[in-house]
């Protein structure tokens, strides 16, 4: 099974497809919730401290040409961005990319703060003066200090209390160090996996790097949600998508779903659920293992511009243990069922089939064992 590179292979862990199963759990969940498109990591032109070539203006003029519906402005060392006439938290989303140094290992770790509320970045800024050294104010500037990694999770888990999201940028081509625990931000935090995705070439050499990261933090037992983005400095871009289903267009309703790990990075959707007559979880979540829990899956809504033919892909679920179900993508909407087995999690990706490239890669749901 050609996976991402080639002879790169996952072991077999074959399970059983069910014939005529009931989704009313999934179409439940996602129920009322449309498929919306956009990269949790860009940058702008925005003067201070912003170091990207295109204005807010710029780039809200640019969405409907690419097809996309938010976009994370994460400018360094200001909050500025978020206060401009055309910042609007339909389009944006709140946030900022800080580089942290650690005593030990000695390393530059690049990462995303996002919010759902204007002023939450702030607080969290305001809360850490040994760090960051925040000015205050809507033109405030901060600073990148040296500190320790125990020092830098407090920061992270000081942004999820206040409803954010704590994402590990571009991990691979930032943190320069072998242990894998520093990759490592905790539980429900994210990296970015996708590193630009652009159909019909989609494999960039830093995909390659940062998913077999994830794979390793997923075997190493980590509960570490995944992301696409193309990082974008320059001209506006939708090689970074990823797909996120919301009631609403608005930035809380997006991190949100990133806090949660219920989307997925790439240019098609993936919908998943995992449960029986007792309840269900989606993709992020975690539920006790029973002998009759049933995996629901539906692939649909592929990018206008991103996403090929159907019939370019193919469909993989896996388990901690393997490649549990492969099946050729014909059409979309697709919808399978598995009867799931006493695993660790599952995940699913969309390949495609030419090159083993991910078009889509779904968070996990995880089991436990009580």
């Amino acid at each position: 099974m050609k996976h991402i590179i080639p002879d790169y292979s996952f072991p077999a862990d074959l399970h059983t497809a069910i014939e005529d199963a009931d989704f009313s759990m999934l179409e439940a969940h996602y129920a009322d919730r449309i498929a919306r498109y956009g990269d949790f990591h860009a940058h702008s032109a925005s003067g201070g401290t912003s170091d990207g070539g295109t204005t807010p203006e710029e780039w809200l003029a640019a969405m409907p040409e690419l097809k996309i519906d938010f976009i994370g402005i994460m400018d360094h060392r200001q909050v500025r961005h978020m206060y401009l006439d055309a910042f609007t938290p339909e389009r944006f989303l709140y946030g900022t990319e800080p580089v942290m140094f650690w005593n030990e290992p000695y390393t530059a770790c690049h990462y995303l703060m996002i919010f759902q509320n204007l002023g939450d970045l702030e607080t969290v800024l305001e809360r850490y003066p040994d760090v960051f050294d925040y000015e205050g104010g809507v033109e405030g500037h901060f600073v990148y200090k040296r500190i320790d990694f125990a020092r830098f999770l407090e920061i992270g888990q000081a942004v999820q209390a206040c409803g954010g999201a704590f994402v590990n940028a571009h991990p691979m081509q930032a943190i320069q160090c072998d242990d894998i625990n520093y990759f490592d931000f905790g539980d429900r935090t994210a990296i970015e996996v996708i590193y630009t995705y652009s159909y019909p070439n989609p494999l960039n050499p830093h995909t390659i790097d940062n998913y077999q990261l994830w794979l390793k933090m997923l075997d190493a037992g980590k509960r570490i949600y995944n992301t696409a983005t193309a990082d974008a400095h320059g001209a506006p871009t939708n090689t970074g998508i990823n797909t996120v289903y919301t009631q609403a267009p608005i930035c809380k309703e997006y991190v949100q779903r990133l806090r949660e790990g219920d989307l997925n990075a790439g240019c098609v959707g993936i919908q998943m659920t995992l449960g029986n007559s007792n309840g269900f979880v989606p993709m992020g979540g975690t539920i006790p293992y029973a002998n009759d829990l049933t995996l629901c899956l539906r692939v649909a809504d592929g990018h206008p511009l991103r996403f090929g033919a159907p019939t370019d892909y193919r469909v993989d679920i896996f388990s901690d243990q393997g490649l549990a179900y492969s099946v050729p993508l014909s059409t979309l909407p697709f919808t399978c069922a598995i009867k799931a087995q006493n695993r660790r999690f599952y995940r699913a990706e969309v390949i495609g089939i030419a090159d083993g490239a991910p078009a889509a890669i779904g968070n996990p749901i995880w089991i436990r064992n009580d």
